[in-house]
């Protein structure tokens, strides 16, 4: 084959880092031909949905990026909040999408433009074929950043296989500490009300995910409840949401469990971890949450895309502050200070500049309770995110509470990373500013 790849990206790309192919025609005839370029179509399912055309490099080979055409078609998924009779798992559709690539060069060798696609390629592994079935999802992996998972080792030491291995090693899609153990100072805290979930990759041709596995615990870390949930059978790759807030947890649909019963969550529960199933066995990391509701202050609880394209949650448990940024425009304008008389009556009271323009920004500063060195260096992924909500509880009209969401346009925190060789606990603060602003009337 004259057509060949040299560099082709792997399954399960994270599709905010560099997505590249690099093709080379290997007839340097063809490659001299005037106006030769390299063709990759992007395509979903028979539908092209963009073109791109490289010129080769001096040394014949053309490097394609095709994150920015796929990046367009691929969004997020939040979380149900105060549903009833939830699924176990949902399909999070929004957060991935299969790509087929086909490949191919254009020239211009008889005066008109000569297209060649898609052609036969011979693939890195000396394979040939017509395309090429890409499936990306929105993760956005640092290029270095210590202990977390980085796009180097994503992409060169097939880091995502620990993702997608189904066995008690992978992992779920957060790089939140888990402690391993019940009770854990490590382990993410959340109230007893707290909605919220978990994100996990699925490969339905290689992974029986079967059942999902509660185990409660009390204050002794002595067993208290087992609960087995059935999951739908799936059919299809999927990027899987499932529930780990208590108050989701608990909201689950009661034909789902095969083993126990609602409320899944007990109140004296201290502790519990999640887990997937498949065949009868673990395939997946035991997820630890802890229960730790605090009394003297109201408990701010912040979701926030995280570098792997789920979404996490922490709880800012100490005191906050809530804050208006106050913005006013005026025009200037003549006193109406002249009687029927044409006598000028001058007073104090008269207006010579109007408001014509007001805006209100609000604001909050949330303190966190104390925190290990793990925790705090995780939580540079909720100053850095960009899509950030505020999970707010209020009494609607009807009487009942519920939970809505706030949108933060920007969270402004000092972030230094701790060692735990030197560092030991501390706070994190930070001031968010809301994605909304308040207008009065004018004058």
């Amino acid at each position: 084959m004259s057509l060949e790849i040299k560099y082709l990206p792997q399954q399960f790309r994270t599709v905010y880092n560099p997505v590249e192919v690099v093709l080379y025609e290997t007839v340097n005839a063809t490659r001299n031909y005037p106006g030769f370029a390299y063709l990759i179509d992007v395509k979903d399912g028979a539908t092209t949905v963009g073109r791109l055309k490289v010129p080769p490099t001096t040394e014949g080979f053309g490097r394609f990026d095709m994150s920015g055409i796929m990046e367009s078609y691929i969004s997020s998924d939040l979380g149900l909040l105060n549903g009833t009779n939830i699924a176990t798992v949902e399909n999070n559709s929004n957060s991935y999408k299969d790509f087929t690539l086909e490949f191919g060069w254009v020239h211009y060798n008889t005066g008109s433009a000569t297209y060649d696609i898609p052609q036969t390629v011979t693939f890195p592994d000396t394979t040939t074929g017509t395309s090429y079935d890409l499936l990306t999802f929105n993760g956005s992996l640092p290029r270095y950043r210590r202990d977390v998972v980085n796009f180097y080792d994503w992409q060169y030491n097939n880091y995502y296989e620990k993702y997608t291995d189904n066995s008690s090693t992978r992992k779920f899609l957060t790089n939140s500490p888990n402690g391993l153990i019940s009770n854990s100072s490590y382990n993410q805290k959340l109230n007893y009300t707290d909605e919220g979930y978990i994100y996990v990759l699925y490969d339905h041709a290689n992974d029986p995910i079967d059942e999902i596995i509660i185990q409660e615990y009390n204050s002794s870390n002595i067993s208290i409840s087992t609960t087995v949930l059935t999951v739908p059978t799936l059919t299809t790759f999927s990027y899987l949401r499932i529930p780990i807030g208590p108050a989701s947890i608990n909201k689950i649909n009661s034909s789902y469990i095969s083993t126990g019963s609602q409320p899944i969550i007990n109140t004296n529960a201290t502790s519990y971890y999640i887990a997937l199933k498949g065949g009868g066995a673990i395939a997946s990391e035991k997820f630890y949450f802890n229960i730790d509701t605090e009394c003297r202050f109201e408990t701010r609880r912040l979701e926030f895309l995280n570098s792997l394209g789920g979404f996490d949650y922490f709880n800012f448990t100490k005191v906050s502050r809530h804050t208006e940024e106050i913005e006013r425009k005026f025009f200037k304008t003549t006193p109406n200070d002249l009687s029927l008389t044409g006598a000028i009556d001058y007073s104090i009271s008269s207006r010579e500049k109007v408001q014509y323009y007001t805006k209100s920004m609000p604001k909050m500063k949330l303190t966190s309770d104390w925190i290990d060195y793990n925790t705090y260096n995780w939580l540079l992924e909720l100053i850095e995110s960009p899509e950030i909500y505020l999970m707010d509880s209020y009494t609607a009209p009807s009487g009942s509470t519920e939970i809505r969401r706030i949108p933060v346009k920007n969270i402004e925190g000092n972030w230094e990373e701790k060692v735990s060789s030197v560092d030991k606990v501390f706070n994190l603060e930070v001031n968010l500013e809301f994605g909304i602003n308040n207008f009065r009337q004018r004058f």
